[in-house]
């Protein structure tokens, strides 16, 4: 099982592995290390890994920081231990913070093997047992921040030994290994970097996103070209991935489906991202491969650049062979492609204000936010003539960047005999 690992990760390990060793080293957390091991995943263990001599604390803090993700095997005794506790609180800070590299976020996979999320989250049983220890020996505030950690963690999308796989340790392992090996083959979409205005935007969709309701969600991003609907699809695509089960972005549709065969690669690219890797050679023998890969597992799917009402229609009819919860966005230019008789969200994107395009512009103009000293007025002028759209303020501003005012004043006399 290939893992692909992005260009530029500074990390040694794909997997950092976190359990108490007196309940399960020698049994499940052992066969599991040799299914990641097995599987091409280079997976730290720490009686393996941390060499005599060494601060263990410090090494533990470094093999964490070169990790792409964390399994925390959640056993009945793991609580018991401070040094598991001490572990547990510095992945979540490693999960929380940015490292070089385009794979920056640290995924974090609980597996709950003979413990239920719902005793982590309030902290019951064995639990309370050791918590009652800890009281009596640690700081409060150390115990605090360990409570703290263990809700944290329990509210993350986790795998439970006794939901999966008729609670065979076997098969279970195997479904582990699974789910870590797509998430790392996983990667972001390249963003272009200063982008202005658009964070409220993203921040929009991703409320709808966070809905916890199992029904299959679509939501139409609706704007006209150049107005940056497919670079906030990527944002959102980006911000949200790792949250499903699986996850696809096909970019250009329009593009694709001019193409001979088009719509045969493109189902290809679909189930490659959320299945595996297949041949397929038409459009017919594609789409029962595909409803089954989707009635298996929650996704969130984007179709970037629709232009046709039959490809609209043709997402619509599989909406209920999504699995429950899967999320469905889709960008157009074309407004009557919003006529449909089922309920969508619509998030029709405007243009610019003054000052967002403004410092768009200057951006790829000057390299800041502001325009250079004796440019300001023509930066107004070209950010009028903009229209507020983020397509043509980068183009304006880079195609000035660098020029001089005379250039400047010679483009201004062009843009400004074109009728609006």
């Amino acid at each position: 099982m290939a893992v692909v690992r992005g260009e530029g990760c500074e990390c040694k390990y794909d997997v950092f592995l976190s359990f108490r060793g007196e309940d399960t080293r020698k049994t499940f957390t052992d066969h599991l290390y040799t299914a990641l091991d097995n599987a091409g995943l280079s997976t730290f263990r720490d009686d393996e890994e941390l060499e005599r001599g060494q601060d263990i604390k410090v090494e533990l803090r470094r093999a964490i920081q070169q990790s792409r993700t964390s399994v925390i095997v959640f056993s009945k005794d793991y609580a018991s231990s401070g040094w598991c506790l001490d572990e547990l609180v510095m992945i979540l800070e490693r999960k929380r913070k940015t490292c070089p590299g385009p794979d920056h976020r640290h995924v974090v996979l609980p597996v709950f093997y003979d413990v239920d999320p719902s005793q982590l989250r309030n902290q019951t049983g064995s639990l309370a047992k050791a918590f009652a220890t800890h009281q009596k020996k640690e700081a409060l505030n150390k115990v605090n921040r360990w409570r703290a950690a263990l809700q944290e963690v329990a509210d993350l999308a986790g795998m439970v030994l006794q939901n999966q796989a008729d609670g065979h340790e076997a098969k279970f392992i195997e479904k582990i290994v699974t789910v870590i090996a797509d998430k790392l083959s996983r990667t972001r979409l390249s963003v272009a970097p200063n982008l202005v205005g658009i964070h409220s935007r993203v921040e929009r969709i991703n409320i709808w996103l966070q809905d916890e309701s199992t029904n299959v969600g679509i939501l139409v991003i609706y704007g006209i070209g150049g107005i940056g609907k497919t670079t906030i699809a990527k944002l959102v695509y980006n911000l949200n991935f790792e949250k499903f089960d699986g996850s696809s972005f096909l970019e250009n549709i329009r593009q694709f489906s001019e193409q001979p065969n088009g719509l045969v690669l493109l189902q290809t690219k679909l189930l490659c991202d959320i299945g595996k890797k297949v041949e397929i050679h038409s459009v017919s023998e594609g789409i029962p491969r595909i409803e089954k890969v989707l009635r298996s597992k929650r996704v969130l799917l984007v179709i970037d650049d629709v232009d046709h009402m039959d490809q609209v229609d043709a997402v619509l009819m599989m909406q209920d062979k999504f699995h429950p919860g899967s999320r469905i966005i889709i960008t157009t230019r074309h407004a009557r492609l919003l006529n449909v008789d089922r309920a969508i969200e619509v998030y029709n994107l405007e243009t610019l204000d003054f000052d967002d395009s403004l410092k768009l512009f200057s951006w790829h103009a000057f390299g800041r936010n502001y325009p250079n000293k004796g440019y300001m007025e023509h930066s107004k002028r070209l950010v009028h003539h903009s229209g507020g759209l983020p397509l043509a303020l980068k183009v304006f501003g880079s195609s000035l960047s660098r020029q001089s005012i005379d250039v400047w004043e010679s483009a201004l006399e062009k843009l400004e005999v074109i009728p609006n």
